[in-house]
């Protein structure tokens, strides 16, 4: 079979990057709320760790029915440590006319925990999209998962980061966010996840025999 065969690796990876264009522009409407960014973002991993298990589905429909059984609790979830990034990246703004080294090593500790709490964010994402959980155990595992895999957990992190990254070197980058900016990081993250959570995955399922 050729590379040019609807069961080939070209037609696979085109298969790919369009469902992927598809998931980012979803996400980014869905996300347009704000409020309703912690459903979407879940969603939108639901979809992809199940393209990095190969697993086939209908991305539009699978995309909502995500969105909605997720909602309630991702949107808690997302206001409560959104709105502690939100409300430590507002303080770090606020703080920046303060000069000496107590303002610079206060800036520098507030944008730590900012980054933490994003970190631990992407991991509740991926956790709340995989496991049926309560809210204080999918924080919780959340933050384990991120503690115990601290050095993949910051790269998580910087893949999440780079399309930002993106836009502050040129603004040229916009149509490339438009369509992948989220689900082309997710999608790799997603990797990561699904062979993280295998093990768990096996454990859980024994348990529900």
């Amino acid at each position: 079979m050729g590379i040019f065969s609807p069961d080939g690796a070209l037609a696979r990876l085109l298969n790919t990057l369009g469902n992927l264009i598809v998931l980012n522009i979803l996400t980014i409407i869905c996300c347009v709320p704000v409020f309703t960014a912690g459903a979407a973002m879940t969603a939108l991993y639901t979809m992809v760790m199940r393209m990095a298990r190969k697993e086939d589905g209908k991305i539009i429909s699978e995309y909502f029915k995500a969105f909605k059984v997720n909602f309630k609790q991702a949107t808690i979830l997302w206001l409560i440590f959104g709105g502690l990034i939100a409300f430590m990246t507002f303080d770090i703004w606020l703080l920046r006319s303060i000069t000496g080294t107590f303002g610079m090593a206060y800036r520098v500790i507030l944008f730590v925990i900012v980054l933490v709490f994003a970190m631990i964010l992407i991991h509740i994402f991926a956790v709340q999209a995989r496991f049926d959980n309560t809210m204080k155990n999918t924080a919780k595992n959340a933050l384990l998962f991120c503690v115990g895999k601290l050095p993949q957990a910051v790269l998580m992190l910087l893949l999440t980061l780079i399309p930002a990254v993106l836009l502050t070197i040129s603004y040229r980058f916009v149509s490339v966010d438009f369509l992948i900016g989220l689900s082309g990081p997710a999608y790799l993250a997603a990797i990561y996840f699904a062979d993280l959570f295998k093990n768990y995955e096996d454990v859980e399922e024994e348990t529900v025999k």
